[in-house]
Formats: structure tokens, sequence, C-alpha cells
């Protein structure tokens, strides 16, 4: 989904997973009793062995500056809503670079002749979506020349070509408002699309009409109306009438074009979820369709669908267009997930089941695989580079066909910005560094993918993960040829786990792949095939399966306790333990670095739980017994126990109707009918659950027009938060407003298609702190509430002397920014203002008194 369409972006257990039914599509073969790793194997020597790298043309590299401008005020490189310069050449000229880097081949946004310049939005078709001529090259980005010359110089260093196509509509050339019809007289370069029969466009003509090329139809206003999914114009995005056979042959006419003269080996298809489905058994397998024009020819479709913790019907969803064409399909629902898990802290226990899941679905075609693109908030945004490279580690070694969005290997943050100096965002500087640090980490991950086949076609099989939070992550991959023994840290501090596998006591496991100080020693297996893990912060390693066993020692070192498995805690609890060990080490939700040491007193000790420090929920205890040296060590198997307190209120606030109007008091919305009054916060407040908050936000209007998943769009809340023991800023990131006299700890952000918090840590006017996790958002009867995990904030035992300052204001996800503010408020951009005014509209302050009710 392109420019100036909305962010789909990124929670009920399903009892089973539905087993899909299981046809080959672009490889044949037939399943019966086949198991997974042979249907897996299928794909060898094919696309599931390669490595993609996505390139926006525009933004790559400019390799002809003399088709820049083109003389309609298109093309200026200091703004990022026009063209800046890069084409086809310019990809030729970087495939060393690409080559260096071990990718397979590249994925282009689409080359086609666009519509320049929508006056309607302010915003221009330098990505390629907004199609004028399906079958010509547009003149920024070079000529049919140079699109074979690229084709040709890819296959003679044996890398793919993959064509970003779309069928869903062209660029935004009419619309109905208020019920009337209207062209865009203004639009640049032409008022309407130059290519029969999609010029066909103008409704006030019997004809044209007659022969219903478009849908006839405003902009959707109801994403969950399958009617208006695919009939409507998305973001006014004229929409094609793909039920209509003449739109059909046209359209298999256009892409069939670009197989037979450019030789491209694969089409990504922009939007598929807004086109019947039936349209692609005919554009793809029909008479003439993509599949007989080139052998080995891969087809992968965007359906942005969000998937909410334990449910599958979105991976159910995209799996079913394998039966409708496609061999291929974009994993959004796996995109999703490592976002909140890797970027996000939630538990790893959502990612667990998002694997299993898609066990099933790879059973039925090759999922395409990738952590950020072109229309989301680029992965890197606000995080460590360690946190990227965890994502990037494990992304690179599961099964499907990764994809890598340019400019990642440069540590690019900016969604859209330039790789070559002279284009927007680029800061005038070249990002073409071979030497970066990311850049090799991609290299040395690709090449480890390639020598190990379980990484390509293994079989996910979960052994541990964390149901409360951030934390461990542990699973196999077993393929014919091998099996891997995976280890995750998604915390941002060490962990320690005893748990059972299947191995045999001595089975050895060698770290064969890590980073960033991962684990570097073997693991032996123990009795009863347990496995120690100590495992430090924000890592991942891989282990092979050592042919050779190891002695197993039997430590003499004993300890029992007195919790039982699955016990409920809902106020201080002692537990007692015996032992005839020196020293007992105690480890609370396998956190190693606050480990408790004890030493025992005649054979016993005590540990005291404070379930009022701790979030609600499941929680795990380890003990380590150590005896008269190392070797006597022992561990307690994990005991779970369940933290039960009630919600108490801490504060709250009704806010005066209408003051939704900025610190000037002349603020405007922005003028797309999709904007009601959904910034006025109407009321707030706050409650605790231990040492977890929960804020919650009424706003006077509240939509979900573009289908965002957590249930609310068209405002975003900034949400301050101070604990007066603290020492914070002032600054509030982005907003252009600075305190005096207060200052904050830690920052939420929260928009309905996604959220994090921050620490005050590296704060500043143009940039938000360090990242800490992503809380979980959602709407119930009418309020939009967030969950902020008591870990966050550093488990207090009390809220009171504490500060809530609530903002409200509205985010582009496109443009990954707040929106901005100007005099004139045009389609999304805020009104009755200037630019370095506070972008507030509307606020609130909760002033937590005590903890009590």
């Amino acid at each position: 989904m392109k420019s100036m369409k909305r962010k789909r972006d990124f929670t009920s257990f399903l009892s089973s997973v539905v087993v899909l039914l299981l046809a080959g599509l672009m490889f044949s073969y037939i399943l019966g009793s086949v198991g997974f790793a042979d249907v897996l194997t299928q794909y060898k020597g094919g696309w599931a062995d390669k490595v993609l790298y996505m390139i926006m043309i525009d933004r790559f590299n400019d390799g002809d500056p003399s088709n820049n401008d083109q003389g309609r005020g298109e093309y200026n490189p200091r703004d990022g809503a026009k063209y800046s310069g890069g084409d086809l050449k310019g990809i030729i000229d970087k495939i060393d670079y690409l080559k260096g880097l071990g990718v397979d081949g590249i994925w282009i946004t689409p080359p086609v002749a666009n519509q320049w310049w929508d006056p309607w939005v302010n915003y221009g078709g330098y990505h390629g979506y907004w199609a004028r001529d399906f079958k010509k090259v547009d003149e920024h980005f070079g000529t049919l020349e140079d699109y074979k010359a690229l084709a040709e110089a890819l296959h003679k260093n044996g890398m793919k070509l993959i064509q970003d196509i779309v069928v869903n509509h062209v660029g935004n050339y009419f619309r109905f408002r208020n019920g009337k019809f209207e062209l865009n007289t203004g639009s640049i370069p032409t008022s309407a699309p130059t290519q029969y029969p999609f010029n066909l466009n103008n409704y006030n003509d019997p004809e044209q009409r007659q022969r219903a090329i478009y849908h006839w139809t405003p902009d959707i206003n109801n994403y969950s109306d399958p009617e208006q999914k695919l009939n409507y114009q998305m973001s006014g995005l004229d929409d094609l009438n793909t039920e209509n056979p003449e739109v059909v042959q046209a359209l298999k006419d256009s892409y069939a074009y670009w197989i037979k003269e450019v030789g491209v080996d694969g089409f990504r298809v922009d939007t598929a979820m807004y086109v019947p489905k039936s349209f692609f058994d005919e554009f793809f397998k029909g008479s003439g369709g993509m599949f007989s024009l080139k052998e080995d020819f891969i087809a992968f479709g965007e359906t942005w669908l969000s998937s909410k913790p334990y449910e599958n019907a979105s991976d159910l969803e995209i799996a079913s267009y394998f039966d409708h064409g496609f061999n291929s399909m974009l994993d959004f629902t796996l995109m999703e997930e490592i976002r909140r898990v890797i970027k996000g802290g939630q538990p790893t226990d959502f990612l667990a089941y998002r694997l299993k899941v898609r066990n099933e679905i790879l059973k039925k075609g090759l999922l395409v695989t990738f952590i950020d693109n072109h229309d989301m908030e680029r992965f890197g945004k606000g995080v460590t580079p360690n946190i990227t490279m965890q994502a990037l580690g494990l992304l690179l070694t599961l099964p499907g066909m990764p994809v890598i969005y340019y400019g990642t290997e440069q540590y690019f943050e900016e969604t859209r910005a330039s790789m070559f100096k002279g284009g927007w965002g680029s800061f005038g500087q070249d990002h073409f560094n071979t030497e970066s640090d990311m850049y090799k980490f991609i290299r040395n991950a690709i090449e480890f993918r390639k020598s190990h086949p379980a990484t390509r076609y293994g079989e996910v099989n979960v052994l541990l993960s964390e149901k409360r939070g951030a934390g461990l992550l542990v699973y196999t991959l077993k393929s014919k040829e091998e099996e891997l023994f995976v280890v995750l840290n998604t915390a941002n501090d060490a962990r320690i786990a005893n748990f059972k596998t299947d191995y045999e006591p001595g089975t050895t496991l060698e770290p064969i792949y890590n980073f960033s100080g991962g684990v570097s020693t073997p693991l032996v297996v123990k009795d009863e095939g347990y496995v120690v893990l100590r495992i430090p912060a924000r890592t991942l390693t891989v282990f092979g399966i050592s042919s050779e066993k190891s002695e197993v020692y039997k430590p003499t070192t004993t300890i029992n306790l007195n919790l039982t498995n699955g016990e409920k805690i809902t106020a201080l609890r002692e537990i007692t333990g015996t032992t005839n060990a020196k020293a007992v080490y105690v480890y609370l939700d396998r956190k190693f670095e606050n480990e408790i040491k004890i030493e025992p007193k005649d054979g016993k000790f005590a540990i005291t739980i404070d379930p009022f420090k701790l979030d609600p929920g499941e929680h795990t205890l380890l003990v380590r017994a150590v005896g008269k040296n190392v070797k006597d060590t022992v561990y307690t198997g994990e005991i779970r126990f369940i933290v039960e307190l009630e919600k108490k209120l801490l504060s709250e606030a009704k806010d005066p109707v209408d003051d939704d109007i900025g610190f000037t008091g002349t603020y405007l919305y922005p003028t797309d009918a999709t904007f009601k009054r959904q910034m006025d916060i109407v009321e707030a407040k706050v409650e605790s659950i231990g040492s977890t908050l929960v804020i919650s936000i009424k706003p006077r209007d509240l939509t979900k027009t573009w289908g965002p998943p957590n249930g609310f769009d068209h405002v975003t809340y900034q949400i301050f938060i101070d604990n007066p023991a603290k020492k914070g800023t002032g600054v509030l990131p982005l907003q252009n407003y600075e305190f005096d006299n207060w200052d904050w700890d830690w920052e939420v952000f929260a928009t309905g298609w996604s959220s994090a918090i921050y620490t005050s840590q590296g704060a500043s006017k143009d940039r938000f702190g360090t990242q800490i996790g992503s809380p979980e958002v959602f709407v119930e009867d009418g309020w939009v509430k967030i969950i902020i995990k008591g870990d966050w904030l550093g488990n207090p035992s009390s809220f009171e002397g504490w500060t809530i300052y609530v903002t409200s204001w509205d985010y582009d996800g496109i443009e990954n920014k707040f929106r901005p503010l100007q005099q004139e408020p045009k389609a999304y951009i805020m009104g009755g203002g200037n630019p370095t005014d506070p972008l507030i509209m509307d606020d609130l302050w909760l002033e937590i008194k005590s903890n009590q009710d």
C-alpha cells in the first residue's frame, strides 16, 4: 500500500491450527503422507534458497542525472513528496554492491509511467504506484533499453529481477465529492491515464461510463465492508473494474509485456486483497496468463492483514491466495510478530505461536519474509543496532524467502530516505559503505543461511518461550539434512533457564552462529534431557548437534521447595526450602542479573515473594544450589506461579469538549473526510494492578476507517510519565514543546497500529528516547486502553506522587512522522498554526496522590 494510503499495520487463542489443503503451485508436488521436510525440500535450488533486496527506484541511486527533472515542478530532492532522481541506470551501477551483500536478486518498485503530482493530496508519484501507463517506463527512471540492460546485468551475475505491479488501481485522476464527479485537471503530467482503455475515465461521458473500466465509486470509508474493499477507491486511487473482461485482458497484456520484453523473473502484486481472488486465477493461470510465459516464475502478493496474538485468521486468509494463482505470499503476520516481540518486548510466546502456524502455511506455498518495507516505519527506528540485528538474524535463519529493505544495511531510520547523496534524506552523503557493521552482519548471516539447509527447509519445533514478556525463545529447526537448536533472548538483560528436552543425556550442542556476544561455549544435556541456558541480553545463537557424546557428572547436592507448580499468590508469601548446598541462588522470571544469593542455615532457607512488585499473570521461579564445588551444582525445575491482584483506581480526570484547538486556540483538522474530532480528549484515568499501570483515554470520536488493528485511527497519544524520585527531561520529542519546571521519565506513544514506550535517556526535541518495549493497546467500551508493564517502570511498590501528562495529535504512518502543521489545512495536513508551534491538539493531566481506590 503506497503513498497516501494509510498504514494498516501493525490481542484469544484458537484451540487448534487448521491444517490447510496441501497443493503445490510454483513447484508441482502432491502431498499424501509426505512430511514437512519433504515438502520444503521441493523448494531446493529455487526461490526458497534466495534472499532478495527491495529497492525504491527513485531513492536508491542516480545513474543518469539528465532524466531527473522533467520540468513540471515534480522534481525536488529537498522535498520528500517529490522525485529525487534515482533511476534504473543507478541500480546497474551498484550491482557489485548488491552482490557483495550476498543477495540473489532485487525487487523494485514499479518502473512504469506514473502520475507525477496530485494536487488534491499535495503528493507525488515518485514511488511508482500511481500508474498512467502500465506499458511504459517512467521518464524519471530511464528508458525501455535501460530496463532491459538492468535485467541483462542482473542475469549475467546470477541474480533475479522482481517487478512490483499494481492491478487494483491507477493514479488519482477522478473523485466523487458530495456525490458529484470531478476530474483532476491539475494532475501532472496528464489529467488522465494515457494508456487505452484506462484513459476512459470520464464518468460524465455516457459511453465511457458504460464501458465501466473503473468502479465509479467514492473512497472506502469502512475497510471491514467487503463490498467497499473490493470496489471502492482506496485513498482516492481510481479503482479498476477487475471483473470487466476488457480490464482483465488489458492488465494481462500490460504485464506480459515486461516478461516478454525485459525478462523479469517475477511479480510482487500490490494491494492484492483489494482485488477479487477470481481475477488472479485468470491473470496467472488463464489463457496467456503470467505463468505460461516463463518457467520458474514467482508471484507474491501483498495482503496486509493484522493478526492479534494467538489468532491465525489472517494467516489462513493469506494462505487462501495459494488457491488463486499465487505461488508465494508476503508474510505480514510474521513481520508483525517480529516487531511486536523483538522490537516491542512483548511475550516471546506470541512469536512461538506464529512459528507453529507457519509450519502449516509453508506446506502450501512459499512465504516471503521481511521486518519492514516502504510503507511502514523502519524496524531500526528508535532502537539500537543489535535489536535490528537480532530481528534480521531470526529472519535469515527461518524458512521462507527473506527480503532486505534498501538502506537497512546502512542503519537507515527514515523509511524512504535516499542512498545517494543528491537525493532526499541523504544528508548530502552517499550510503554505499561495504565496511558498515550492518552490511557485514547481513552478508555473514546470508552466508550462514546458504550453508545450512535447515534454515531454509527446516520445521520449527518450539521448546521454550516466555508468556509474560521479553526473554527466551528456544526452538529446533529440523530438515532431512540437519537439526539446529536456536536460542534467542529478546530481553535487555541476561536470562537463565533449566528445561527438559528430548535429547539424550550427554548430547553436546555446539554453537555455530551467534552475534553480539551470544553463547560461545557448548551446552551438554544433563540427566533426563535437561538443558541449562545462560543467555546474554539481546542475542541469537544457533547450535549444531554434535555427533560426539559428553560424560554427564551426577552432583550429590539436593534441594526442595514448598511451592507447588501453578500456585496463585495474592499477598506476601514466604517460600521455604531444604538443601545440603553451601549456597542457593534464586531467579525470578529467568532474570540472571537479578539473582538473590542465600546461605542456608542448618540446611534450611526462605524466599519472600512480593506480588505487589510484580506484573499480574504467570511468573517462574528457579533455584540453583551450589555444593562443595562448582561441579556439585543442581537446579530445580522451573516452578510456575500466578500473581492475582485487584485493580486500583489511582486518578481520573474529565476534559472539556471542543478544546481540541491546540495551544493557540486556532488549530484545524485536515480536510479529508475521514477526520472527525478524534483528537478531542473527553476523559482519562489511570489504574494499577500490582506494578502494572492501565491508562484509559476516552476520545470524543472513535473511528476505525482505515482498519487499524488496535481499534482507532486519526489520533496518536503521547503520554508522559513522571516518577518524582527520578530525574528526566522536560523536552517533548518531535512536538515542539519543552517544560521549564516539570520533567518526565517515560513516554508512551500509542496509535491504532503500533505502540512504544521510551525512557527519557537520549530524548531530544528531534528524537524519541530509548525504546524499551511496546505496550498493549486496545479499545474497550469506547475507551482506548494502554497497558504499561511494571517491568518497564522498575516494578515500583507505590505510584504515590507520580504525574501523567496525556497529549493528542496524529501520526502519518507512511511518512513516519507527526502530521505537519501549517496555516491552511490540507487533506492530510493540520491547519491554523505554524510548523514550529506545539504539535498538541488536546491535553490532560493525571495526578496520583496515593495508591488507594
